[in-house]
Protein backbone atom coordinates (compact mmCIF):
# COMPACT_ATOMS: atom_id res chain seq x y z
CA UNK A 1 0.00 0.00 0.00
CA UNK A 2 1.46 3.40 -0.80
CA UNK A 3 0.23 6.86 0.04
CA UNK A 4 -0.55 9.08 -2.67
CA UNK A 5 1.71 10.89 -3.30
CA UNK A 6 3.68 7.16 -3.90
CA UNK A 7 5.53 6.87 -0.94
CA UNK A 8 5.29 3.69 1.52
CA UNK A 9 3.43 4.46 4.17
CA UNK A 10 5.49 5.03 7.25
CA UNK A 11 5.75 2.61 10.36
CA UNK A 12 6.75 3.95 14.10
CA UNK A 13 10.03 2.24 14.68
CA UNK A 14 9.62 -0.25 17.55
CA UNK A 15 9.47 1.18 21.14
CA UNK A 16 12.60 1.22 22.82
CA UNK A 17 11.83 -0.36 26.14
CA UNK A 18 14.98 1.46 28.13
CA UNK A 19 14.21 5.00 26.11
CA UNK A 20 10.79 4.98 27.78
CA UNK A 21 12.29 3.78 31.46
CA UNK A 22 14.60 6.69 31.48
CA UNK A 23 11.87 9.02 29.15
CA UNK A 24 11.29 12.26 31.39
CA UNK A 25 8.30 11.86 33.22
CA UNK A 26 6.55 14.84 30.92
CA UNK A 27 7.27 12.58 27.65
CA UNK A 28 5.67 9.70 29.31
CA UNK A 29 2.72 12.11 30.14
CA UNK A 30 2.21 13.13 26.60
CA UNK A 31 2.29 9.37 25.10
CA UNK A 32 -0.71 8.64 27.79
CA UNK A 33 -2.67 11.69 26.64
CA UNK A 34 -1.97 11.00 23.00
CA UNK A 35 -2.61 7.51 23.41
CA UNK A 36 -0.53 4.45 22.41
CA UNK A 37 -2.14 3.00 18.79
CA UNK A 38 -3.45 -0.39 19.87
CA UNK A 39 -1.02 -2.46 17.38
CA UNK A 40 2.21 -0.94 19.30
CA UNK A 41 0.47 -1.88 22.77
CA UNK A 42 -0.42 -5.61 21.57
CA UNK A 43 3.57 -5.77 20.07
CA UNK A 44 4.63 -4.90 23.50
CA UNK A 45 1.94 -6.99 25.37
CA UNK A 46 2.96 -10.03 22.78
CA UNK A 47 6.72 -9.65 24.21
CA UNK A 48 5.93 -11.07 26.83
CA UNK A 49 5.61 -14.52 27.51
CA UNK A 50 2.34 -14.80 28.70
CA UNK A 51 -0.24 -15.54 26.79
CA UNK A 52 -2.22 -12.23 25.02
CA UNK A 53 -5.64 -13.22 27.56
CA UNK A 54 -3.01 -13.94 30.64
CA UNK A 55 -1.80 -9.48 29.78
CA UNK A 56 -5.01 -8.16 29.16
CA UNK A 57 -6.33 -9.88 31.81
CA UNK A 58 -3.28 -8.51 34.16
CA UNK A 59 -3.85 -5.09 32.66
CA UNK A 60 -7.90 -4.91 32.77
CA UNK A 61 -7.80 -4.09 29.10
CA UNK A 62 -10.59 -6.05 26.75
CA UNK A 63 -8.85 -8.18 24.50
CA UNK A 64 -12.09 -7.78 22.16
CA UNK A 65 -11.96 -3.79 21.98
CA UNK A 66 -7.42 -3.85 21.61
CA UNK A 67 -8.23 -6.39 18.88
CA UNK A 68 -10.53 -4.44 17.01
CA UNK A 69 -8.50 -1.41 17.36
CA UNK A 70 -5.23 -2.91 16.49
CA UNK A 71 -7.19 -3.35 12.92
CA UNK A 72 -8.19 0.01 12.56
CA UNK A 73 -4.82 1.34 13.68
CA UNK A 74 -6.80 3.07 16.28
CA UNK A 75 -5.43 4.43 19.45
CA UNK A 76 -6.09 3.42 23.33
CA UNK A 77 -7.57 5.96 25.68
CA UNK A 78 -5.80 7.40 27.96
CA UNK A 79 -5.80 4.74 31.08
CA UNK A 80 -5.10 1.68 28.78
CA UNK A 81 -2.21 3.71 27.30
CA UNK A 82 -0.74 4.52 30.86
CA UNK A 83 -1.42 1.03 32.31
CA UNK A 84 0.56 -1.17 28.84
CA UNK A 85 3.00 1.91 28.98
CA UNK A 86 4.14 1.10 32.40
CA UNK A 87 4.41 -2.33 31.34
CA UNK A 88 7.11 -1.20 28.89
CA UNK A 89 8.62 1.24 31.33
CA UNK A 90 9.30 -2.32 33.70
CA UNK A 91 11.06 -4.38 31.12
CA UNK A 92 13.26 -0.63 30.35
CA UNK A 93 13.72 -0.90 33.86
CA UNK A 94 14.80 -4.55 33.83
CA UNK A 95 16.97 -4.11 31.06
CA UNK A 96 18.75 -0.92 32.32
CA UNK A 97 19.64 -3.17 35.87
CA UNK A 98 21.29 -5.73 33.24
CA UNK A 99 23.14 -3.28 30.97
CA UNK A 100 24.04 -1.26 34.18
CA UNK A 101 25.40 -4.19 35.74
CA UNK A 102 26.91 -6.07 32.95
CA UNK A 103 26.83 -7.44 29.37
CA UNK A 104 23.12 -7.28 28.59
CA UNK A 105 24.46 -9.46 25.93
CA UNK A 106 21.98 -12.63 25.46
CA UNK A 107 19.62 -11.18 27.62
CA UNK A 108 15.87 -10.92 27.12
CA UNK A 109 14.35 -8.52 29.13
CA UNK A 110 11.10 -9.52 28.06
CA UNK A 111 11.12 -12.52 28.91
CA UNK A 112 12.83 -12.57 32.22
CA UNK A 113 10.17 -10.39 33.35
CA UNK A 114 7.50 -12.21 32.13
CA UNK A 115 8.68 -15.14 34.37
CA UNK A 116 9.22 -13.26 37.35
CA UNK A 117 5.90 -11.57 37.22
CA UNK A 118 4.12 -14.73 37.95
CA UNK A 119 6.21 -15.79 40.98
CA UNK A 120 4.51 -14.45 44.53
CA UNK A 121 7.36 -12.34 45.91
CA UNK A 122 7.73 -11.78 49.87
CA UNK A 123 8.13 -8.39 49.12
CA UNK A 124 4.71 -7.61 47.88
CA UNK A 125 2.88 -9.58 50.53
CA UNK A 126 3.06 -12.87 48.51
CA UNK A 127 1.16 -11.35 45.74
CA UNK A 128 2.91 -11.60 42.35
CA UNK A 129 3.58 -8.76 40.41
CA UNK A 130 1.52 -9.67 37.33
CA UNK A 131 -1.59 -9.37 39.93
CA UNK A 132 -0.49 -5.47 40.27
CA UNK A 133 -0.28 -4.63 36.99
CA UNK A 134 -3.76 -3.03 36.56
CA UNK A 135 -3.24 -0.37 38.73
CA UNK A 136 -0.34 2.89 38.80
CA UNK A 137 0.37 2.02 42.23
CA UNK A 138 0.31 -1.33 41.92
CA UNK A 139 3.50 -0.85 38.83
CA UNK A 140 5.29 1.41 41.69
CA UNK A 141 4.95 -1.78 44.01
CA UNK A 142 6.31 -3.64 41.23
CA UNK A 143 8.91 -1.01 39.82
CA UNK A 144 10.61 -0.83 43.81
CA UNK A 145 10.94 -4.76 43.83
CA UNK A 146 12.89 -4.34 41.04
CA UNK A 147 15.17 -1.62 42.13
CA UNK A 148 15.50 -3.92 45.33
CA UNK A 149 16.40 -6.23 43.47
CA UNK A 150 19.20 -4.11 41.58
CA UNK A 151 20.40 -3.29 44.90
CA UNK A 152 21.02 -6.39 46.44
CA UNK A 153 18.36 -6.07 48.82
CA UNK A 154 16.03 -9.15 49.15
CA UNK A 155 12.55 -8.99 47.03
Amino acid sequence: MTHADGAAPRRNPALSYVKVFRAEPIERIGMIKHGLRASDAKRILSDLAVTQAVAMRALNISAATMNRKAKGEDRLPPAESERVLGVARLVGQVQAIVEESGSPKGFDAAAWMSRWLGEPLPALGGARPLDLLDTMEGQALVSGALARIQSGAYA
